[in-house]
Order: C-alpha cells, then structure tokens, then sequence
C-alpha cells in the first residue's frame, strides 16, 4: 500500500443535487472522524448522516459519510466517500479541511493507479474503466464493461497458461535428456498447443478494428465534385443544418464535421471541397485538405449525379457510392455499394444509413466476444504472435533446438505480462493514468 492519503471530487464540478469526494490512504478513516467530530470508527459499508466541521470548528454541510475498510474498497486502501450537497463552495471547502489534515490532492488516474498497484484491478482492467467513462454509446459501454469484468484478461492468462505448460516441458527436457526425449508425442503436442494459441492471438488481433471503432467512433468522408449535393447530404444525415449549401460550386473551402450514432458507433461525418482544380488560392485548399481527409477515412462516400463519370478512391476498400438529386434525375435502379438518393427531399437516407452501418459494422466484426481496444493491446498480442510463429518454426526443423524454442516462448509470455501490468515500465503507467478524471 502507499503511505499517503488522497482525495478528489468524483462527481464532475458545477452545481447539482449532489457531490461525491473520495478520500483513499491510510489517514481517511482518522480524517474522516475528525471532520465528524466524531470518536467512534465507522461501520464498514454503512452510510452514516454527519455534520462536517473544518480545523476552526465551523460548520461546512451536513453529507453521507461511507467506509470501506481495506481491503474491500475500490483502491484496496481505506476509502471514504462523502457525499454532500452538490455546490461547488462546499466541496472545495471539504478538500481544502481535509488536505488540512494530512491528505493532498490525487493526480488524475490515481484511485485506479492506486487499485492497480494493490493488485485490485490488472492494467486491462484499469484502461477499461477510463474507457466506460469516455465511452460514446451503449455498445462501447458494453465491451468495455466486459474487459473490466476480467473476460479478456481471463482469455490472456488462458494463453500464457497454455504457453507456460509446454514451456515447462520443454524446459524439463533438455535439462534433463542429451539425446533422445524421454517425453513421449513431446515435439507433436507442444506445436498442437502452441498452434492454437497463435490462433487465439490472431482472433483478438482481428477484433483491434472492431474495438477501435466501437471505443473512437468511425471517420466517414463525404467527397465528389463540385456542386453534387455533399454538403446537404451531411444536412440531410444529421437531420439539422451544419453546413452552407448553394447551387455556386465551390461553397465548401474547407472540412466541415458533425458527430451522429449509428448502431451503437460513434461516427464523425466530414464534408469537403468539391475535388477540382481551382487557382483559387482558398479554394485549392480546400481541395488538399479533403485529400488527406479521404486518405485517412474508415468510410468513403462518393456523391455524384447523372453524367458524371465515376471516379472510385484508387486502392481504397471501402467506399459507397450515392447518386444524388433522385427527385429529379431518373435513375436505374442500383445495388450492392450503390444507392440512388435525393439529400434534399429525404428519400433513400434510411437505406444509406443501413449502408454505412453495415460498412462500419458488420465488416468489422470479429465475430470474437473479446475484442482489444488500444493501440498497446494489439501491439502486446501481435509480439506475442511472432514469438509464437517464430517458436513452431524452429519446432519444425528435424532437429528442433529446444533451447530457441524455449527463448520464443518466454518472450511470448513477457508480451502477455506487459499487457497485464506484470512488467511495465513507469512510463507505460504514467500513459495510461493521465488520461483519466482526477476523481477516478
């Protein structure tokens, strides 16, 4: 346990029904029956209605005063949580009281560092509560509450257990024999188990896309020649006006973007300049930014109308293309990544909506229950991966040197411990905490 005692409010500041402070160390009971004036410890999990005083003895609110004892708290430490009336002159004069006595300010991240390093919550665990805070719909939310839960740090120690098995082995034997195994099937089974935790690992590694999207949401680029209809299309998608529109082509000089939800994904709709040339100096800016929007897009959308020529994003996957402006151009009927549209009266948005949906979705579907979902995690099992493959080629050699193998195999776990927390470097930690609310 650390030695020092921390608190932050848990509830973000401005005026409410309520306000939550947290207190975490070895002082917050000592702290907290000083602000209560009060000589008798707290029950362990009873909230209790108390009269808070600062060190001059004045009054400050009358709050809920929670204990958990160690180590049966959020943080594996002592916590209390006092919850008073949601003014923000109240909570500072509370922290302000209990900093008085012994405590100081947490950094940001802190009470689930803290849980962390009292081995209360592994590191997946930990950058999944950050995660559920910032999560932007109901189906992020629920991924990350399942990693919390442990599910995909229970499938990671699943690999590390069957990699140490056969570790074990290994290890066993060419400390043990000079020239033949003594273990029966020895080489057979071990590339059978190995095998199939590279599978395991290539599963989750192929669920990365679908965590991705899910956590940060979706780019999807609405792009096409000038005066097509991009920008009401953006309109009509969002249901309001975000962008100018005008029959003069090259209104949009520059990218306009707009947040909306479609099936449980975040996406952020971006309209951009008619691609043309222009010696317009703003415009031919315009025109670059847009470029380089579509080159980093999850999703293209191409508007055009009738008699323009189709001019697909080169070695771009995924792309629909929308003819516009149906209300008054009499188009053939289109299929697959094809639509015909008309932003302007509304009709075919609900097919397109189901379009990007299934762009986004359906083809980023793993298919797994467990899916990664930070940049570190796919980086971890992809290591971990190669260290495996690596492993089953010197097993396939006629005479495999056991020693190598073993080398690979411990690297392949080392990766699965970084993952977990087991042996990161402080930088690693100091990342991944800075990004949460000081209350949490």
């Amino acid at each position: 346990m650390l030695s020092d005692t921390v608190i932050a409010p848990a509830t973000p500041p401005g005026y409410g029904g309520v306000s939550l402070v947290r207190i975490s160390g070895p002082k917050s009971e000592e702290i907290a029956k000083s602000l209560a004036k009060k000589t008798k410890p707290f029950k362990d999990r009873v909230a209790t209605l108390s009269s808070i005083y600062n060190s001059r003895n004045e009054k400050i609110d009358d709050a809920i005063i929670t204990y958990f004892k160690t180590p049966s708290s959020y943080t594996g430490e002592n916590v209390i949580e006092i919850s008073c009336h949601g003014n923000p002159i109240i909570v500072d004069q509370i922290i302000t009281s209990v900093c008085n006595m012994g405590a100081r300010i947490a950094e940001p991240g802190e009470f689930t560092k803290r849980a962390f390093l009292n081995g209360k919550l592994d590191l997946v665990q930990a950058e999944s509560v950050a995660a559920i805070i910032k999560s932007q719909s109901t189906k992020a939310a629920r991924i990350n509450h399942k990693i919390l839960s442990g599910d995909l740090s229970n499938k990671l120690r699943e690999i590390k257990d069957s990699v140490l098995s056969v570790l074990a082995k290994l290890e066993f034997e060419f400390d043990i024999s000079e020239n033949e195994l003594t273990q029966p099937n020895l080489i057979k089974n071990t590339v059978n188990i190995i095998n199939n935790s590279r599978l395991s690992c290539g599963s989750l590694i192929d669920s990365y896309e679908e965590g991705r999207i899910v956590n940060k949401g979706a780019r999807v680029v609405i792009y096409g020649e000038p005066n097509v209809g991009k920008s009401t299309l953006l309109n009509a998608l969002l249901e309001k006006d975000r962008a100018i529109t005008s029959e003069t082509p090259g209104t949009t000089r520059d990218t306009v973007d707009a947040q909306i939800v479609l099936g449980g994904v975040p996406v952020t709709l971006i309209d951009t300049a008619g691609l043309r040339n222009s010696n317009n100096t703003l415009e031919a800016a315009g025109v670059e930014r847009s470029r380089s929007e579509i080159k980093n897009a999850d999703l293209l959308i191409n508007v055009v109308t009738l008699g323009e020529k189709v001019k697909k994003s080169a070695g771009f996957g995924k792309e629909i293309t929308v003819y516009n402006k149906s209300d008054i151009i009499d188009y053939p009927k289109k299929d697959g990544d094809t639509i015909n549209i008309s932003a302007l009266m509304g009709h075919g948005l609900g097919e397109l909506k189901n379009l990007i949906k299934n762009k986004l979705i359906i083809k980023n579907e793993s298919g797994s229950s467990l899916v990664l979902t930070t940049r570190r995690q796919v980086m971890a099992i992809s290591h971990c991966k190669d260290s495996l493959v690596a492993a089953l080629k010197h097993l396939g050699n006629s005479a495999p040197e056991l020693e190598l193998v073993s080398f690979e195999l411990r690297d392949a776990i080392n990766q699965i411990d970084t993952l977990l927390g087991k042996t990161t470097a402080d930088d690693i930690l100091n990342k991944v905490f800075s990004g949460f609310c000081v209350g949490k």
